[in-house]
């Protein structure tokens, strides 16, 4: 079927697919996992942090974020500070990570998405918020 005749939801879930694929290429060369460049731009924005609330910003369980944080924890890209009250965890970022994940932004601006991309982030972040509220989200 052509593309013409596809509904905006078919649309939007094979392009977001599609990038994912492509980024994760791009990711992968650099041994970076994909949510590991999400949890390495929050920590560059925001150091240190809790992982509870890493786990939600990138809106995965606590069980999903540990496997990924130990990755990168082996790789000296982040520390992680354990003993604080209520068995909490603060993450943060090393200057390797931040190394890595300068080199990773730069891989991804590869991706030569259209100058125009941007007129969508408020669209997105709209689905986004509406569906974290659903249940099974």
């Amino acid at each position: 079927m052509k593309q013409d005749y596809w509904s905006s939801l078919q649309l939007l879930s094979v392009a977001a697919r599609a990038l994912q694929r492509e980024s994760a290429a791009h990711l992968k060369a650099l041994g970076l996992p994909q949510l590991g460049y999400y949890i390495l731009e929050y920590l560059d924005e925001r150091s240190p942090m809790l992982q509870s609330e890493l786990a939600r910003l990138v809106r995965v369980r606590p069980q999903t974020i540990g496997a990924v944080l130990t990755t990168l924890e082996t790789n000296q890209w982040i520390t992680r500070q354990r003993g604080l009250p209520r068995n909490q965890i603060a993450v943060s970022i090393t200057e390797r990570g931040r190394a890595l994940f300068e080199a990773a932004r730069e891989r991804l601006r590869a991706l030569h998405l259209p100058a125009d991309v941007e007129a969508l982030r408020p669209i997105l972040a709209a689905i986004i918020n509406r569906t974290a509220h659903c249940p099974g989200s």
